[in-house]
Parts: C-alpha cells; sequence; structure tokens
C-alpha cells in the first residue's frame, strides 16, 4: 500500500469515527450547566429564584434523547420553567412536547416560551402548531411582557417572535415595560441582545444556534445560523465581554445562549455537546465574579 492510500484510509476511518461518535453518543450525552447570576436590584423576594431553561427541542416523537432529558428535569424543581424557541415544526409533537413538560418539576405552573424558526417554517400552519402546544399551564410570549409576583415584589418577562424569520417586535413587546423593572428577556436568536439591552433587560435569554452543534478543535463554532452579531452564539456572557464584542456600555445586562437540546439538518453532535441550564438569580452588588458556572454530564 502507497503512502498516499494509506494516509487517505487514515482520514476515512478517522472521520467515519468521529461521524459515528458524534450520531450516536455525543448527540445523547445532555450536560447540565449550573449558573448563578447576581443582580444588585433584583426584587429581595426573588434572591434564590431558580430557572429552568430549555431549548431548541427540536422534537418529533418521545424517543431516547426526550428520555433522557425528562429524567433529568425531573430531579431538580426549580422555580420557573422557559423555553427559548424551535420547540417543534410537526402538530404531532404535541403529546411528546407536554409528556416532557409534565416531568419538568416546578413551582411557577406555566411554562413560558417563545417561537423559533422551527415554528415558522414555511409548510407550517403557525397558528395551528400554537395551538397544540399551548395548554393552560403553557403559554407563549409573542412580542408581550407579563409579570411574575413575590408578594409586593415583582419581576417581568419580555418574549419576542423569531427573529431569524424577521417577526421580532421589541417595540410592541416592551410596550408596557418599565425600564426600571427588573427584565428577563426570552428570544430565539441572540441577534436581539443589542435592542433589548437598550431598553433595558437584566437578563437575556436565547438559543436558536446549537452552539455550532458541529465545532472544530482550535477553531470552534463553524456556523451560527445567524445574520448579525454572530460572536454572541454560545455561552454565557457577562457585562464585561458583551462590552468587548459589541463596543459599547452593556450596564450590568448578562446573556446566556443555551445550546439546546436537539439538532437540526445533520442529526450529529461534535464537540458541542446539548445542553440545559439551570440559573439561579442572587440579589447582590455587581463584581466581575457575579457570574459563576459549573456543568456535569447527563452520564455521570
Amino acid at each position: 500500500m502507497q503512502t498516499g492510500d494509506f494516509a487517505i484510509l487514515t482520514l476515512g476511518g478517522a472521520t467515519a469515527a468521529c461521524t459515528g461518535y458524534g450520531v450516536l453518543i455525543e448527540r445523547f450525552d445532555i450536560r447540565v450547566k449550573s449558573l448563578e447570576l447576581s443582580f444588585p436590584h433584583l426584587p429581595a423576594a426573588f434572591d434564590g429564584y431558580t430557572i429552568l431553561h430549555l431549548s431548541d427541542l427540536h422534537i418529533n416523537k418521545f424517543g431516547l434523547l426526550e428520555k433522557r432529558l425528562a429524567r433529568l428535569v425531573s430531579q431538580r424543581e426549580v422555580d420557573l420553567c422557559v423555553i427559548t424557541g424551535d420547540i417543534t415544526q410537526t402538530p404531532r409533537a404535541g403529546e411528546p412536547f407536554h409528556r416532557l413538560l409534565d416531568a419538568v418539576r416546578r413551582r411557577e405552573r406555566t411554562v413560558y416560551a417563545v417561537l423559533g424558526n422551527s415554528e415558522h417554517k414555511p409548510w407550517t400552519d403557525t397558528e395551528a402548531l400554537l395551538k397544540v402546544l399551548s395548554r393552560e399551564d403553557v403559554r407563549f410570549l409573542v412580542n408581550s411582557s407579563m409579570k411574575l409576583s413575590r408578594g409586593s415584589d415583582l419581576l417581568t418577562l419580555v418574549g419576542v417572535d423569531d427573529p431569524y424569520s424577521r417577526l421580532a417586535d421589541l417595540e410592541s413587546a416592551f410596550a408596557s415595560v418599565d425600564p426600571e423593572d427588573f427584565i428577563i428577556f426570552l428570544t430565539h436568536c441572540p441577534s436581539t441582545a443589542p435592542d433589548a439591552i437598550a431598553r433595558g433587560a437584566d437578563l437575556i435569554l436565547a438559543g436558536h444556534t446549537h452552539g455550532g452543534q458541529i465545532r472544530m478543535p482550535g477553531v470552534g463554532v463553524l456556523w451560527t445560523h445567524m445574520r448579525d452579531h454572530k460572536k454572541l452564539n454560545d455561552g454565557l456572557y457577562t457585562p464585561d465581554r458583551l462590552k468587548k464584542l459589541l463596543g459599547r456600555d452593556c450596564g450590568g445586562t448578562v446573556l446566556f445562549v443555551n445550546r439546546g437540546v436537539g439538532t437540526s439538518k445533520l442529526h450529529i453532535r461534535l464537540l458541542c455537546p446539548p445542553e440545559i441550564a439551570y440559573i439561579t438569580l442572587r440579589r447582590a452588588a455587581f463584581s466581575a465574579g457575579c457570574c459563576s458556572e459549573s456543568l456535569h454530564s447527563s452520564n455521570e
């Protein structure tokens, strides 16, 4: 065998091994990220408030991935569960979606969600899909806002329709919001982060990018599926980091971009495992160490 032939065989074998790992193993290895985020003007009653952030479920059936996810979310009680889009593009996902939500242990009965580009595919009847996914305990924030209360203290949730489909209307979403409120902004695509920051958002939760879904050593994200602000594509962005990337003061805003659970186009993940996030809010003076995170695997 010539040297060139051996190199081709070696490369082919390595490619096949990586593909097999990404399709059969990493795609199902859901990572659990725990974040503790501090904000100086968080209402006192919400100190210690916990949020389960899910994104990009891309659910079609209650398969292996969904079973593993249901087991994970049943292990820890939270105050609130939010979902930042791309739940599904098919009405047949209604039953498995609600089955998954039934496993979430939450004190706030209602789950709040926003729409992603999957819910707006050309062949998808978005209104019909919304009816299938909605229940009395599932509320979609479509360019709208609402308040959560604990005693006399309030927390404001703002949600926009999918920015990637050019349906986000921040003016309508923030129409009745006092910028002095503590604001959690839900958006599918993180490209809306700068506008939300300008409107007083304290915590921005997003998804859409899948963290790239396939990452290369030394290169990182190859494809973000974003038109604007492509560097806002994965993980935690502190105020200092946002200032550096956006080129302006972002106050105390924190952005978290969730890699999500499912996959799209190619059902593979490589060096970019799926994730869910547990976020604990703390009332504390802002400092460089205001944001901390930990991570463990679903296989541990």
